[in-house]
């Protein structure tokens, strides 16, 4: 599921009227909204359904950016993804180890996650609707290039803001993504995006010179 690296909750929609602007008009808001702010954050819900093994996957959080390459995403139960601008940490708790990665290299950012959509994917219908009784857009997405898959994301109406993604891939599992709480231009310490391995965890680290 490649617009869902990290990141929750699945809720039912009920479509309702149509809406005047067109599916490109509507990511373009969301696209300008997101610029206007070198910071933001927000909790989200993650939620992954296997439909072969009939397993389903939760995680929750909260997520943290600062324009243009840092950002932070805390995992309740400990688990972190760090960006300093240079290279992404990602640390488990659990197995006491952290994969030290290129920042362009496989783990996906938030800024592909949260505008990722608008590019690689063909609005095939928008609407209006409610989400949590909040009056929102849905956007029905296609791959350009017409292989499978379906995306479905909703956008509040007021600020234009990120509340939820769907995306159905070829084999039927469906991923969803939550966000909540968003804080728009919040001040965030430079410390924030920033990760020591605690001592005692296992540094794996990825990048090509080896660097640390």
């Amino acid at each position: 599921m490649k617009i869902l690296a990290y990141l929750g909750g699945v809720l039912l929609w009920l479509p309702q009227t149509a809406t005047a602007l067109t599916g490109a008009e509507v990511m373009a808001k969301a696209r300008e909204q997101f610029a206007a702010y070198s910071t933001f954050s927000a909790r989200f819900e993650k939620q992954f359904y296997w439909t072969a093994l009939d397993k389903t996957q939760k995680l929750q959080g909260r997520i943290y950016t600062r324009k243009p390459d840092r950002f932070r995403v805390e995992v309740e139960g400990g688990d972190l993804v760090v960006a300093d601008g240079q290279a992404i940490w990602v640390y488990s708790k659990k197995n006491q180890q952290v994969v030290v990665s290129e920042y362009n290299g496989e783990v996906r950012t938030p800024w592909q996650v949260l505008l990722d959509y608008t590019a690689q994917w063909t609005p095939a219908g928008v609407e209006e609707t409610r989400l949590d009784g909040r009056a929102c857009y849905l956007l029905d997405l296609r791959p350009p290039s017409g292989g499978g898959g379906q995306l479905k994301v909703w956008l509040e109406r007021r600020r234009w803001l990120l509340l939820k993604v769907e995306e159905r891939d070829e084999s039927d599992n469906l991923g969803t993504y939550v966000l909540r709480d968003h804080q728009l231009g919040p001040t965030l310490k430079p410390n924030l995006f920033r990760f020591v391995a605690p001592e005692g965890v296992e540094v794996i680290d990825r990048r090509g010179d080896g660097q640390r």
